[in-house]
């Protein structure tokens, strides 16, 4: 028979296990207890030993290359994407020679074409410029020689190159470098480097002529002279070879600064976070920073894929958020020249995000 042991003496407790509050012993206790903990609470916030093991960041991240493009067995100067928003497939990768003129790529790594040309120092993309309701990719370079700016148009079609015709524009103090502010309709923002620590802003525009019109918008004091920049939401990054990297507004303020030795620099946005990559060429990682601050975000290292060299010395370098149609490359890639083989060689923008997300 089932005996509760509610009800079953047998089953009982002899003494219960509460003790009654009520009892003087029971009183006296909680009072003593009360007294305790208002005293500690007098005492303020108890403090942390000393010796506290601090937390280790992990700044390193691994990524697998996508693909590396057929190799021109000569160095590239600079690369850039252009890629094409109404065909994403027959989107272009463009990279200098440092021997002259520009190597065309399509989205497979094939060269689609050569263009014998001006030795460039560094090259910025407009890939969806109009001209007269007809898009028109335009690439624009600055002279090796620092003697000025020269602009060509890309044909969507068959990836032939001409020169694109620009009216008389005198730079302040030469271009030693160049890269894309803004693209608008009918216009285009470029930042001009000088050859002495000045820079200016451009605009090249259709004015209904037979030549695009170019004219100084802006002109700014940097504490160095510098050879690479970069833009990100309407902010300004110099690099220099003596002062590092500089971010600086359209006025030419200066809102941060970096230390650093580096040959490449390129920003993107890698699911909100967005980011300043750099290359030193002296090592593999490609150097990430946060684009307010600055400050150190990981060092990420491109390693072998399934049948693809990583990057062993990465030099120039780009990076585009637009897509490129086939799946690895639906959101856009990271470009980067390694001078080790001589190749361009891009990874999955969505793997890049993956990486810098994970840390091990």
């Amino acid at each position: 028979m089932f005996q509760s042991r509610r009800f079953d003496p047998a089953l009982q407790c002899s003494k219960s296990p509460w003790a009654d509050v009520r009892r003087p012993r029971s009183l006296a206790r909680a009072s003593l207890i009360g007294c305790s903990l208002l005293a500690l609470a007098a005492c303020g916030e108890i403090e942390e030993p000393d010796d506290a093991p601090d937390v280790a960041v992990n700044f390193e991240r691994e990524v697998l290359v996508t693909a590396a493009f057929r190799t021109r067995d000569e160095d590239a100067s600079d690369i850039a994407f252009l890629p094409n928003l109404e065909a994403p497939s027959l989107g272009a990768v463009v990279a200098a020679s440092r021997s002259g003129g520009l190597d065309v790529y399509d989205a497979d790594g094939e060269v689609r074409a050569e263009f014998a040309g001006p030795r460039l120092s560094t090259i910025a993309t407009a890939p969806e410029f109009q001209l007269r309701g007809e898009r028109l990719p335009l690439v624009f370079g600055s002279a090796s020689d620092a003697s000025g700016l020269h602009g060509f148009v890309v044909t969507p079609a068959d990836y032939r190159v001409f020169e694109l015709p620009l009216g008389s524009f005198q730079p302040q103090d030469g271009v030693a470098g160049l890269c894309m502010l803004e693209e608008g309709i009918g216009y285009i923002d470029l930042v001009l480097l000088g050859t002495g620590p000045s820079a200016e802003i451009i605009r090249i525009q259709d004015s209904g002529e037979d030549l695009l019109s170019v004219a100084q918008r802006a002109s700014l004091t940097l504490s160095s002279p510098a050879r690479e920049c970069t833009s990100i939401n309407g902010s300004i990054y110099t690099l220099s070879p003596a002062s590092g990297v500089t971010r600086l507004d359209e006025n030419g303020t200066v809102l941060a600064e970096l230390q650093i030795a580096a040959t490449g620099i390129s920003a993107g946005e890698f699911d909100g976070s967005q980011l300043i990559v750099l290359t030193n060429g002296a090592s593999r990682e490609l150097h990430t920073y946060h684009a307010d601050n600055l400050e150190r975000a990981a060092e990420v290292t491109v390693v072998d894929g399934l049948s693809t060299p990583g990057i062993t010395e990465p030099s120039a370098i780009d990076i585009t958020a637009i897509t490129y149609g086939y799946t690895a490359y639906s959101e856009g890639m990271v470009g980067v020249f390694d001078r080790a083989d001589n190749r361009v060689k891009v990874i999955s923008r969505e793997a890049f995000t993956r990486a810098y997300l994970t840390v091990e």
